[in-house]
């Protein structure tokens, strides 16, 4: 979000874009300016799809029958998803629709301001969805490797505290990215000489590195640090480890289950053992593409924590395309399900498919009567407008 206008901020006195030394860094500053021309259109789409897909995953995972501790959990992570992606969707379209990026002589202060609110926000809220992943993960270890206390440990109470416990905490470990960028006026900001300044006028607003960070060379190496490892690596080395041991578990009590069904011929409970692992491989799809598009980010991240210059050249020309993959991240969940969860798709096509059916049989229903019964109607309402 903000790698791209930080990294052309320091150059903009010298009427060039990023410092590239090399052919191969060349390469990421050129994909970047040719792909930032289509991202805000491909990101809008996406956002989109995933408020609404959201929207309707809250509308679903709440109804009374399908209230219990995953989904509850799961409830959470579509409201971080879609914040995420509401706000997204406001700077994408302001951003890289309305105007461009590289336009840094017209943008107001309070754009500005809102950029990097809308910033500070999405990496919060990212970030609790990253922990709320972790929960789940942790929840469905629980009931698949540890059944016998997964009632007690993992109960609706415990589901909630957790959920609230990832928000606080979260948002305690984003404080330090809320100091790392200030709203700076232009004239201000660059001081050129008569000679460089004659042909051009300066104005409007930019965002840059705050007093904080220029005053103090570690703050951001630090910021990123935690960022990439605390936010991004952790999460995912601990989601790997439980989504391996999770299917591993499920495999050896998948050769049990043939074994015993193989004597017992009880189809009800192969149905039911069925059902269940299908939530399960669900919930570890839905954890395995966390780690995908986020294990890259964190390493980026840290190393980016460790020199300046492959954050400038290479972090920063990639910044749109791994926002790209955290908006698929928060879009999906809603396709997971609808694939993999029986009792989801059932929910869903009884809330809006049948409720559309049933409202559209009534709509022609109380059509047909007004025409076969016109008179009536015409006295009903006489009668009550009087």
């Amino acid at each position: 979000m903000l790698h791209d206008m930080m990294n052309t901020t320091d150059l903009v006195t010298a009427g060039v874009t990023s410092p590239v030394t090399t052919t191969e860094m060349s390469s990421f500053l050129q994909f970047n300016r040719n792909y930032m021309k289509y991202h805000g259109y491909i990101s809008s789409i996406i956002c989109l799809f995933g408020v609404i897909s959201n929207i309707v995953n809250i509308i679903v995972l709440t109804r009374r029958h399908m209230v219990t501790p995953t989904n509850c959990i799961l409830t959470a992570l579509a409201i971080t998803d879609m914040v995420t992606m509401s706000i997204y969707f406001v700077y994408a379209v302001y951003f890289y629709i309305i105007t461009q990026p590289l336009d840094r002589y017209q943008h107001t202060e309070g754009w500005m301001y809102f950029i990097i609110v809308n910033n500070l926000a999405v990496i919060t809220c990212h970030n609790m969805a990253m922990w709320l992943t972790v929960s789940l993960a942790v929840f469905r270890y629980i009931f698949v490797c540890h059944h016998v206390v997964a009632n007690q440990w993992c109960s609706l109470a415990r589901a909630k505290l957790t959920i609230i416990l990832i928000v606080v905490v979260s948002i305690v470990l984003c404080v330090p990215n809320y100091f790392l960028y200030q709203v700076k006026d232009l004239s201000d900001f660059y001081e050129l000489d008569r000679n460089a300044t004659q042909n051009l006028t300066v104005s409007g607003y930019w965002i840059e590195k705050s007093d904080l960070v220029q005053n103090n060379p570690l703050y951001q190496p630090i910021t990123f640090w935690i960022y990439g490892v605390i936010i991004k690596i952790a999460p995912c080395i601990l989601l790997t480890i439980l989504s391996t041991l999770i299917i591993m578990t499920m495999h050896q009590a998948s050769v049990r289950r043939k074994r015993l069904l193989s004597q017992s011929n009880s189809r009800h409970n192969e149905e039911m053992s069925s059902e269940h692992n299908r939530t399960t491989m669900m919930l570890v799809m839905v954890v395995l593409f966390f780690v995908v598009t986020e294990f890259p980010q964190g390493i980026l991240a840290g190393i980016s924590g460790l020199n300046d210059t492959f954050f400038n050249q290479v972090y920063s020309n990639l910044g749109d395309v791994m926002d790209l993959l955290v908006l698929i991240n928060s879009a999906i969940n809603f396709l997971l399900y609808c694939i993999m969860s029986q009792q989801f798709r059932d929910t869903f096509k009884n809330l809006f498919m049948c409720s559309f059916v049933r409202n559209f049989n009534n709509g022609n229903l109380i059509l047909k009567n007004g025409i076969h019964n016109n008179h009536y109607s015409t006295v009903k309402t006489e009668v009550t407008q009087v």
